[in-house]
C-alpha cells in the first residue's frame, strides 16, 4: 500500500517482497574501521566478533562499521555531551532529538561537516536512497542556511493513542467520542479485583497532560501557538486548554481510573503492563510499541487486539489536537565529522546503503539477517526470526539512519491495513509546533530542565500534593526559568524569516 506524495502517510507491506532488488550496486566503503556512536532503545545485540549479522553488514559495505552503543536513558543528556565536550569525535555522531548540546548550531559549524556541497540539489542524486527521503525529513537537519545532517526518517505520529480493542468488543461497547465518554469507559475497566484499570501512565508525562495525551482531547496547542499575524507566540501553559486537561486528569486520578502504578512506572514497564493488558487505555509509541503489542496479543487469554484510537474532543463539536514527532518527520540524525570531501563522500556512502527501504536486500540483511541463520521464511515468505536471530538483530543501524518507514509485521497480514487506516485517521488533526525550524539557545540548554519541573508540577496538583490553584505558580516557574526568553528567541527568528 503506497504512501501519500508528501509522505505524510507511510507506505505499508502485507508480505516482504518475493524477490528484493537490490539498491546499492557498488561497495560504498573502501576498507578499514569506521566508527559511530549512537544510541540503542533495546538490550545489547550480539557483540560484532560474533554476530553473523553484523559481519555480513560489514562485508556488504566494505569496512568494519565498529558501532559504540549506548542506552538510550542518559545519552542524550550525559554521554551524548561528554563526547562533545572531550572534542574527538568518531566518523559519524547520532544526535537523537532530545540532546543537551548547547550552541549547537556553533558545535556544528566548527566540528561537523557542511554536507550542502554533496547533497543539495542533483548533488543527492549521487546518493538515491537519502534522495527517497520525504523533504519534511531535510527540513530538521538545516542550520546555519547549510544542511549538517543525514537524517532518521520516522513516521509524523510518535506516539498514540492505545486501546485493548477486544475488551469494547467483548461488551458491544464503542469508542469514546469525548472526555464524558473517555472516563465512563475507563470507570467501567477498573476492576482491580482482575488486575484491570482504566487507564495507565509512566511517571515522566503529568498523567497525560504534558505528552498530547489529554492535552491533544481538549485542544491544547504543540507547546507553542502561533498568531499569524503578529508571529506573537502563546506557550501552552498559558492556555486554558491546559488547566482543563490538568483538571480532567485530576477528576481521573480521583476516580481511581489510573493503573495505581504510575509514579512507579516508567515508559518500558507501564508499556510492557499494556502488552499485558493490565489496563484498557494507554498512549504509547506508534511503531515500536505496536511491534510489542502486536508480538503480546496471541500470549493473551482471551488473544488481545491493540488498535490506536482516533483524536476525539473534551465535548462535542469540539477540535482536538495531536502532536506530532518533535521534530516533525525524523528521530534524531547524523553527522559526520569534519574530514577530506573524500573521506565526506564515503561516509555519505555508507549512510546511502543504510538507507535501503524496506522491501529491498539491504533492509532484509539488516533487520533480519542471513536466511536460515537467523531467519526462515513462513508460507507467504515473511522472515520469521529464530532465537539467534531475534539477538543479533538488535544492532540499532537504525539509529544511524534508515529508509523511509513503512508498516509491516511479519506475523499479522492485517497490520499494515490497521497501522495505515490509523494514520489517515490522525493526520487531519495533526498540530504542528510552529517554532519548528527556529533555533533558541535557551531551548537547547533550558528546556529539558523545565519540561522535567512541568511533569513533575502536575504530577503534584494530579494527585492532591497541590491544589488547582498551584497552575497560576506552575505557569509562572516555566516561563520565569526559561519559557519567556525562548518566546522572545523564537519570535525573533520567525520576524526575521518573514522580513520584519
Amino acid at each position: 500500500m503506497p504512501a501519500s506524495a508528501d509522505g505524510l502517510i507511510d507506505a505499508a507491506f502485507v508480505n516482504y517482497p518475493a524477490d528484493p532488488p537490490k539498491t546499492v550496486q557498488e561497495t560504498p566503503g573502501r576498507g578499514g574501521e569506521v566508527n559511530v556512536v549512537t544510541w540503542t532503545t533495546s538490550a545489547a545485540p550480539t557483540p560484532m566478533d560474533s554476530n553473523a549479522l553484523w559481519q555480513a553488514v560489514n562485508k556488504e559495505l566494505g569496512v568494519d562499521l565498529k558501532i559504540n552503543i549506548q542506552p538510550q536513558a542518559d545519552y542524550p543528556t550525559v554521554k551524548l555531551p561528554t563526547l562533545i565536550a572531550g572534542g574527538e569525535l568518531p566518523d559519524i555522531v547520532y544526535i537523537a532529538t532530545n540532546s543537551v548540546i548547547p550552541q549547537f548550531p556553533t558545535f556544528l559549524k566548527s566540528k561537523c561537516a557542511d554536507l550542502t556541497p554533496y547533497l543539495s540539489g542533483d548533488a543527492v542524486k549521487d546518493y538515491p536512497n537519502l534522495a527517497n527521503f520525504p523533504t519534511l525529513a531535510w527540513k530538521q537537519v538545516i542550520y546555519n542556511n547549510a544542511i549538517y545532517g543525514v537524517p532518521v526518517p520516522y513516521p509524523l505520529y510518535l506516539w498514540v493513542h492505545w486501546v485493548h480493542q477486544n475488551l469494547l468488543d467483548d461488551e458491544g461497547l464503542s469508542r469514546p467520542k469525548n472526555a464524558e465518554e473517555y472516563k465512563n469507559l475507563g470507570q467501567h475497566f477498573t476492576r482491580p479485583d482482575q488486575n484491570l484499570w482504566g487507564m495507565g501512565a509512566e511517571n515522566n508525562v503529568g498523567l497525560g497532560v504534558t505528552n498530547g495525551w489529554l492535552s491533544g482531547i481538549f485542544g491544547m496547542p504543540n507547546i507553542w501557538a502561533l498568531d499569524e499575524k503578529t508571529g506573537k507566540l502563546t506557550a501552552h501553559v498559558e492556555t486554558e486548554q491546559f488547566r482543563a486537561a490538568v483538571s480532567y486528569a485530576k477528576d481521573l486520578w480521583n476516580a481511581g481510573i489510573f493503573h495505581p502504578n504510575a509514579m512507579q512506572y516508567n515508559l518500558v514497564s507501564a508499556r510492557n503492563d499494556f502488552a499485558a493488558r493490565r489496563f484498557a487505555f494507554r498512549f504509547d509509541g506508534f511503531q515500536s510499541a505496536s511491534i510489542t503489542f502486536w508480538d503480546n496479543a496471541p500470549n493473551l487469554t482471551p488473544p488481545g487486539k491493540p488498535r490506536i484510537m482516533a483524536p476525539f474532543p473534551a465535548v462535542d463539536g469540539g477540535k482536538p489536537t495531536y502532536w506530532p514527532s518533535m521534530p516533525a518527520g525524523i528521530l534524531g540524525f547524523s553527522v559526520i565529522k569534519q574530514a577530506s570531501p573524500e573521506r565526506i563522500k564515503e561516509m555519505l556512502s555508507i549512510l546511502n546503503w543504510l538507507a535501503a527501504p524496506i522491501g529491498s536486500q539491504e533492509f532484509l540483511l539488516m533487520n533480519y539477517g542471513l536466511k536460515d541463520t537467523h531467519w526462515s521464511p513462513d508460507a507467504m515468505g515473511n522472515p520469521i526470526l529464530n532465537a539467534r536471530g531475534k539477538s543479533d538483530a538488535l544492532v540499532p543501524f537504525r539509529y544511524i539512519t534508515q529508509g523511509p518507514v513503512a508498516l509491516y509485521y511479519t506475523r499479522d497480514p492485517q497490520y499494515a491495513q490497521v497501522m495505515q487506516d490509523a494514520e489517515k485517521t490522525m493526520l487531519p488533526f495533526v498540530a504542528m509546533n510552529p517554532t519548528e525550524g527556529y533555533y533558541s539557545p535557551t531551548k537547547d540548554s533550558k528546556y529539558p530542565a523545565i519540561a522535567q519541573r512541568l511533569y513533575e508540577n502536575v504530577n503534584d496538583v494530579v494527585l492532591g500534593r497541590q491544589p488547582l490553584s498551584y497552575l497560576n505558580q506552575v505557569t509562572k516557574e516555566w516561563l520565569d526559568n526559561g519559557g519567556n526568553q525562548m518566546r522572545t528567541e523564537f519570535e525573533q527568528e520567525i520576524a526575521a524569516s518573514r522580513g520584519g
